[in-house]
């Protein structure tokens, strides 16, 4: 039974994960036309003091902006992006944990040298917690011209602005950023600590406690943890190092990490390290630089603090095996976050929790060594879970919730088998009946929980045309007032929490199916910023999403049935029953 708590408790852990990520349970929100101008609800201004661009939003009450939909072009004008404030944390149930802006907001932007009047467009989007998301919004500032200008880049060179498309980066990625520092230095604590109980790093515990002493005789316990202590620093050091190198490298590259394809290429690089901690092959560096690392480590002399220190350093570049995937992926938290300081120190505690047990050994002067045995696989079949539900936490951002309830589904199934092979030879009957029952409820509770996307009560959603501009849609309004029918015209965006939600709990009831059969259902899908969608926007002055409107048989919009914002299916259907009368 000793190898059945570590692993039962992972499994309840992957099942409240994934319960959490598709744990749909929508307030009480309706429908509300009262919302603001988005230039009312957020204010914003600009000042220019030399080469710093200082951007402010003033922001309503009941009105939030995004941290991470902040952007600016062209980039070439930009030297640097001071760090940004600290956000307020916020969850919702399809973008995972993001991060908001209340109240007020401000940005500092380093100019690179620029022309008098050149301009720079700054991109913004937020929402109002009635149920309001509002579309992108772009500002263009006038600049004044710093150093001896620029001239202006080659045609092609600059990217159309209005096509940047941005992705919430949720779940696991968040405790890294904001006021969850506390929690992201705990947890990569705990993972260091696991980490330093993997196959190939326990055989060098005894190889370094005698390197680390470097004397013959008995090695006191103060010694013997002064030397593991230092031996740690050393290799927290290059974790830190690295931590850091990762960090400043994602500032440049932070908003363009958000992309679908660089989602999909994290959640396969995911996946790849999941397989290499269920042991289909090794991850490591070549056997030549190795080797040459480990010459040098050699020849340091044991036993000396500056000596062991240089030998932690040099041990913390090796990556051996078994520590190399997590570190992967610890550092692509890190480029997400693009925190100097939170990767330099998310590291440090990795690399701290790693020589926990190397310092508890050091202090024993080597009598605590654990013994080696399968238990020890276990550590690497916990990872290797854990990376692969960080793949399906990207990807179920990408994917229709259908094919995301059925990855889990697949994942926990998975999770099952995996345990009970590991589990299975080291239990007696008692234990294995006991472990069967558990897991056995465990995965009907998860697939329970995912039916509801399965079945019809979702997969027979409502089917709407598609419409791309504004004469698409004057064009089937025409084509349905010829044949005396209604027309139900819905406005969506990807980037829309509550267009989700009209979706998931709305347009998949029964009697809402049962009011719109006499209609003509179009949906234009809006979540690019170009002109076409503006042009639409514009043209039926939408406020935000998501919006639903509604032509009669003589072709005209009833204004006074618009809806802006979530409606549940029982508002939604008395809603729909006015229009009759």
């Amino acid at each position: 039974m000793k190898y059945l708590r570590p692993l039962l408790l992972t499994w309840l852990f992957l099942f409240a994960a994934g319960s959490h990520a598709q744990n749909f349970n929508p307030g009480n929100v309706t429908s509300n036309s009262d919302f603001l101008p988005v230039d009312q609800a957020f204010q914003f201004d600009y000042e220019q003091q030399d080469d710093l661009l200082i951007i402010r939003w003033q922001i309503e009450e009941g009105y939030y902006l995004y941290q991470h939909r902040f952007f600016y072009e062209p980039e070439y004008k930009i030297a640097e992006v001071q760090p940004l404030p600290r956000a307020d944390e916020y969850s919702d149930e399809f973008f995972g944990d993001v991060f908001i802006y209340r109240d007020s907001v401000e940005i500092t932007i380093q100019l690179a040298s620029v022309n008098q009047g050149d301009t720079l467009y700054i991109r913004y989007q937020g929402c109002a917690d009635a149920g309001l998301c509002y579309a992108p919004t772009v500002k263009t500032v006038y600049l004044n011209q710093v150093g001896d200008g620029v001239s202006e880049r080659e045609p092609g060179q600059l990217q159309d602005f209005s096509e940047a498309q941005s992705f919430d980066s949720g779940g696991l990625f968040s405790i890294l950023q904001g006021d969850n520092l506390i929690w992201a230095l705990a947890l990569f604590f705990i993972l260091g600590v696991g980490l330093a109980f993997t196959p190939c790093v326990f055989p060098m515990y005894p190889i370094v406690a005698a390197i680390i002493g470097g004397q013959k005789g008995k090695l006191t316990a103060s010694r013997g943890f002064l030397l593991s202590f230092v031996y740690v620093q050393g290799m927290a050091v290059t974790y830190t190092a690295l931590g850091i190198l990762v960090a400043l490298a994602g500032m440049q590259y932070q908003a363009y990490m958000q992309h679908p394809a660089i989602l999909l290429t994290l959640a396969i690089i995911f996946v790849v390290l999941a397989l290499g901690m269920f042991g289909l092959y090794t991850l490591q560096l070549p056997a030549s630089v190795q080797n040459r690392i480990n010459t040098l480590s050699q020849k340091q002399k044991g036993g000396a603090y500056p000596g062991v220190f240089a030998m932690g350093a040099l041990s913390g570049v090796i990556a051996s095996p078994c520590t190399t995937a997590p570190l992967s992926g610890a550092l692509l938290f890190i480029a997400q976050s693009g925190d100097v300081f939170t990767g330099g120190i998310i590291l440090y505690a990795l690399s701290i929790g790693m020589g926990i047990p190397l310092m508890i050994i050091g202090a024993s002067g080597g009598k605590l060594l654990p013994k080696a045995g399968p238990w020890m696989n276990s550590v690497k079949l916990i990872f290797g879970l854990l990376l692969l539900a960080v793949a399906l936490f990207l990807l179920e951002r990408l994917i229709p919730m259908y094919w995301a309830a059925a990855l889990w589904i697949a994942f926990f199934l998975f999770s099952v088998i995996l345990i009970i092979r590991s589990l299975w030879p080291h239990l007696r009957n008692p234990g294995r009946m006991l472990t069967a029952v558990i897991l056995g409820a465990l995965l009907t509770a998860g697939i329970l929980w995912q039916k509801p996307y399965l079945d019809g009560s979702y997969a027979n959603h409502l089917e709407f045309e598609p419409v791309t501009d504004l004469a698409e849609v004057q064009q089937v309004v025409a084509e349905a007032t010829d044949n005396g029918q209604w027309v139900m015209l819905d406005l969506y965006a990807d980037w829309c929490v509550a267009c989700k939600e009209l979706e998931i709990y709305t347009f998949s009831d029964p009697q809402v199916q049962q009011q719109l059969a006499d209609m003509r259902l179009i949906q234009a899908d809006v979540t690019r910023t170009n002109s076409i969608n503006t042009e639409l926007l514009s043209e039926y002055q939408v406020l935000g999403l998501p919006t639903i409107l509604f032509f009669n048989p003589e072709g005209e919009e009833v204004s006074q049935q618009r809806v802006t914002g979530f409606m549940n299916a029982a508002d939604f259907t008395e809603h729909l029953k006015k229009l009759s009368n």
